[in-house]
């Protein structure tokens, strides 16, 4: 076997994600877009289950605005009396036709179901993530190599005729170095005298020809790995480096299972010399901009509070009163719109950016399919919408004009 045709024999990870992943990055040609489409691919799966989820939601919701100025007038009747209020509530919201337990149902299933995905393909593309740092590195690893002593043999032919002559040489030589001075025999004192001798001429070409091809080896993987502004999709979108040193693979390796592969088949030395040729060759050092992060926060905000306007009552009056006679769940949501977005940032700070991406276009998508869900729900709940409106708008002309509501 050529020693030098050897690239990697780390396993690939396998699983639904990853085979569909690969599968259409084997179109694509790149693996950023390849995480968006696939990621709007899952989305338009679930769509007819979103759409089912939001039209019962809706009309628990209308049942629920309709029954909130009843619902306040309890709260201020049994005041403490929590058993009571809570037969009485119940008994309204049953004569109105409201399920409350299917809804959960359907609810807990889709939460579920989201959870899963989110969740298997976040640690899918964690191992992918460590696979293909570990595998374009050993692609680079060995074009660096193969240059090497390809320089060598082109620069003396006679003492190297070969690539294996002269890495075989090299282990020669390391065996020489690990004697001591006086076990040496005159022979082996040439050879280290040859390497003292040539160390600034064919031996620092060879150093500079790998270093060119390792950099033009990166440049050729990269049209894979990079994706608009981030260099390497492989490695947080910040301004760490986007070719990591050793310490920082062997930590993104952590949980992935490839930890114990480059521990025991990557020398440490070797792999922070290359990547501070890759790193030095790059156009800029740092990897990206914390833009991935940014947009996580702010979309999954706007995909919220977009949620909480199609909620809301067209009807001006209506929507006064119900929302002056809702529960007190306003706050706990309010917070909710500010800790969600900052889970999303943080996850995002600390994946890499192809989970970054994953979350931007699952948000996006979110909203634009969202709205498209919202028209066919509100299409289906308009009677009920409109009834609904005109009970709540009777209320607050009631309550106007004794004083109780502002118009």
């Amino acid at each position: 076997m050529n020693l030098f045709s050897v690239i990697s024999a780390v396993a690939a990870p396998k699983s639904l994600w990853v085979t569909l992943i690969n599968w259409v990055q084997s179109f694509v040609g790149n693996f950023g877009w390849t995480i968006i489409l696939v990621t709007l691919f899952i989305k338009i799966v679930m769509t007819p289950l979103d759409f089912f989820v939001k039209l019962n939601s809706k009309k628990q919701s209308l049942v629920q605005q309709k029954c909130a100025p009843q619902i306040s007038k309890l709260q201020k009747k049994f005041g403490a009396d929590k058993n009571s209020f809570k037969i009485q509530s119940e008994a309204i919201y049953k004569r109105e036709g409201l399920d409350m337990r299917s809804g959960c149902i359907t609810m807990l299933v889709s939460t579920i179901l989201s959870f899963v995905i989110f969740i298997t393909f976040y640690s899918d593309l964690r191992k992918v993530s460590s696979y293909e740092a570990i595998h374009e590195y050993e692609q680079i690893e060995a074009t660096y190599t193969d240059a090497y002593y390809q320089s060598l043999v082109e620069n003396d032919p006679v003492k190297f005729d070969s690539k294996e002559t002269a890495a075989n040489w090299f282990v020669e030589l390391n065996a020489i170095n690990a004697k001591n001075e006086e076990d040496r025999t005159a022979e082996e004192q040439t050879e280290l005298q040859y390497w003292t001798d040539n160390q600034d001429t064919i031996f620092q070409k060879a150093t500079d020809d790998a270093s060119k091809a390792a950099s033009a080896s990166w440049k050729q993987l990269s049209k894979k790995s990079s994706w608009l502004w981030v260099q390497n999709i492989w490695v947080a979108d910040s301004t760490t480096k986007m070719f990591p040193n050793y310490e920082t693979l062997k930590s993104n390796a952590k949980n992935t299972g490839y930890t114990p592969y480059v521990t025991n088949n990557i020398n440490a030395e070797q792999y922070n010399k290359i990547a501070t040729i890759i790193t030095s060759s790059a156009p800029r050092q740092n990897n990206g901009f914390y833009i991935l992060a940014i947009l996580a926060g702010v979309i999954t905000f706007a995909s919220q509070y977009i949620a909480e306007l199609h909620n809301k009552l067209k009807n001006k009056k209506a929507s006064a009163l119900a929302q002056a006679s809702g529960s007190a769940t306003g706050s706990s949501m309010k917070m909710m719109k500010i800790i969600l977005p900052a889970i999303m940032v943080v996850f995002v700070l600390t994946a890499s950016a192809s989970f970054g991406l994953y979350i931007l276009a699952s948000n996006l998508a979110t909203i634009l399919l969202g709205e498209l869900i919202t028209l066919g729900v509100d299409k289906a709940t308009k009677t009920k919408r409109l009834e609904v409106e005109a009970e709540l708008e009777k209320e607050a002309n009631k309550l106007i004009r004794k004083g109780k509501l502002k118009g």
